[in-house]
């Protein structure tokens, strides 16, 4: 590279990315407990901004507030600060959060009670039913 040359680096967006990678076909073709969490916050959040795609923005989030909770904790003008999260971006996860801790709230009878190495396999064969289908698939 010669000198006073600015290197670019190439960011992809997520229409770059293959239809079958991206998080809302993703979720529905593979239903949602098939997405990372990273997935899951890009769709509520729908853009990214330039230069950081939304599973980029996403990630970074995550990573900094050290998850869910982390997020949840974070207050609005905490999140709103944030590159890319404006007013209603922050209201869209402040809302997608909440409606989540209401869920759990509201429906303390429907949550899988464990009370037995049985309860613990049936559980685990729930969750593995889902991924099984992505292990046998070949990587290329």
């Amino acid at each position: 590279m010669e000198e006073g040359e600015e290197t670019t680096e190439y960011r992809p967006t997520i229409k770059d990315m293959p239809v079958d990678e991206r998080p809302r076909e993703r979720l529905a073709r593979a239903g949602e407990g098939a997405l990372s969490t990273a997935e899951l916050l890009a769709i509520i959040l729908r853009t990214g901004l330039g230069g950081e795609n939304v599973l980029a923005l996403a990630t970074r989030l995550i990573s900094k507030y050290n998850g869910l909770p982390g997020l949840a904790r974070a207050s609005f003008a905490e999140l709103q600060a944030e590159k890319g999260l404006g007013k209603a971006k922050t209201a869209q996860v402040k809302a997608a959060l909440e409606l989540g801790r209401r869920m759990l709230l509201a429906a303390p009878d429907d949550r899988f009670v464990v009370r037995s190495p049985a309860d613990v396999a049936q559980l685990l064969m729930a969750e593995m039913s889902a991924i099984w289908p992505f292990c046998l698939t070949k990587v290329k």
